[in-house]
């Protein structure tokens, strides 16, 4: 096991092969890579849709960028939520991902939410993205938006957000209040490499990985909004923040991807999710990207890993499953 000095998160040294019991492994061309630049794409970028307290009570800004095809027809929304382990999130990542989804025909948008740094708990991250869709149904004329619709997708720790803002639609803690407006309802939600239930999140791993995270206090502890104690010492918040606590039958069509390589976040973690939601009758569908990473690993300090993620496999997957949530009618992946 391995840390970066810029990221306390431990690196595995080891990975189980990954369980294709209910999933797909998705080989893909890592040369052939996605689409940029086919359409003009206007792009809108720091808009507040929030100011929040933090403990303290200094005050922050929460800002979104937007990103949509040139032109006046309205067209579906889709919230990125960027990753960061829950110690940052930069709205700037993902940058032509975000583009390449853009031109296939969407409104995109990319959001900042609080993190462990800002003394957030889930609760806060997740009132923050409902604050953003609340923000974003408001101000649908602004952006050319169809505000009948909207999927969210987020990449690693943004994934796992993802996940837990669409099944928990209503739920007590998870949204304002104070806020008498009816909840923005998610129509699709697609989580890339997320974690799910924190305290397995190194059980593909090797022992050493494993032992930490059952031993050590770590900033996802914080996270869950418990002292700062090993997992095992606070399992409701653990049970609480897991998406697949709150799985039912009314969740929204869920599209999971995971790496079989992942040395950040194990790909059970992603399965863990996707096995709760079928058992409970909602539309759940898996891919496991043969060989691939934790999404661009390059800010851990080696080389990017990224391709595979940014292939025309890979994107057309995404892509696909959104324009068929949100556009109600088959497309050709793009």
């Amino acid at each position: 096991m391995s840390a970066s000095s810029s990221l306390p998160v431990p690196v595995a040294t080891g990975i189980a092969p990954p369980d294709l019991a209910d999933s797909t492994l998705l080989d893909v061309d890592p040369d052939a890579q996605m689409s940029l630049g086919a359409v003009a794409v206007d792009g809108r970028g720091d808009i507040m849709y929030a100011t929040v307290e933090l403990p303290g009570g200094a005050r922050r800004e929460l800002k979104v960028d937007v990103l949509r095809p040139a032109g006046d027809e309205r067209l579906p929304p889709v919230v990125h939520l960027p990753g960061g382990a829950f110690l940052r999130c930069n709205k700037a990542m993902a940058f032509d991902a975000r583009r390449h989804a853009a031109e296939s025909g969407f409104v995109v948008t990319s959001v900042e939410y609080r993190v462990a740094p800002d003394g957030a708990t889930f609760h806060d991250s997740v009132r923050d993205v409902r604050a953003a869709l609340a923000y974003l149904r408001s101000h649908a004329d602004d952006f050319g938006i169809e505000p009948g619709a909207v999927a969210l997708w987020g990449e690693s720790a943004g994934g796992h957000l993802a996940a837990l803002t669409g099944v928990t639609d209503g739920l007590p803690g998870f949204s304002d209040a104070s806020d008498p407006t009816p909840p923005v309802q998610v129509q699709a939600a697609v989580d890339a490499y997320g974690s799910s239930e924190l305290s397995a999140i190194a059980d593909d791993f090797d022992e050493a990985a494993r032992l930490h995270y059952r031993r050590e206090d770590t900033h996802f502890s914080a996270y869950l909004g418990g002292p700062g104690a090993p997992f095992p010492e606070i399992p409701d918040a653990v049970r609480a923040a897991d998406p697949a606590t709150h799985a039912t039958a009314s969740a929204p069509p869920f599209l999971f991807l995971h790496g079989s390589e992942d040395m950040l976040v194990s790909p059970s973690q992603t399965q863990h999710v996707h096995q709760a939601l079928r058992a409970a009758g909602a539309d759940s569908t898996r891919y496991v990207l043969k060989g691939a990473d934790h999404g661009d690993v390059a800010f851990l300090g080696g080389p990017s890993t990224g391709l595979p993620w940014t292939s025309a496999t890979t994107m057309g997957v995404i892509t696909g499953f959104l324009h068929r949530r949100l556009d109600k009618a088959d497309v050709t992946e793009r």
